[in-house]
Formats: C-alpha cells, sequence, structure tokens
C-alpha cells in the first residue's frame, strides 16, 4: 500500500481511488451478484434470489 501511493502521487490520471459514504436504512438497500462471489453487503447479509415476483427492481424495493 505505501509503494502504490508512492506511485499515485506521480501517476498522469492512469489510476484514481473513487470512496463514497452513504447512511442506509436497514433493509432499504440492493446488491446484485452474476456470476461472481458475493462481497460487500451480500458477503454480510442475507443473500436472496431474484425470482418469482421479485424478478424486477421495482418489485424489490417497493417493499
Amino acid at each position: 500500500w505505501v509503494e502504490f501511493n508512492r506511485r499515485f502521487k506521480t501517476s498522469r490520471g492512469d489510476v484514481g481511488i473513487w470512496h463514497e459514504t452513504y447512511l442506509v436504512k436497514a433493509g432499504a438497500y440492493e446488491a446484485i451478484y452474476s456470476g461472481m462471489p458475493a462481497f460487500g453487503l451480500g458477503k454480510v447479509s442475507e443473500l436472496v434470489p431474484a425470482t418469482g415476483n421479485r424478478e424486477a427492481a421495482r418489485q424489490r424495493l417497493s417493499g
């Protein structure tokens, strides 16, 4: 990490760091994984398949 930061200071914009923080109520988010292992929110919470009445985002997020 130290070496990365040293090189980053002299980069020409080839690499960037993006960080955002959000306050989100429990259950008021979704994370979709396809062809990859769960990580982030999906790794620390219950995974629910988006099938049946949960196939459309409107249905999933309306409560």
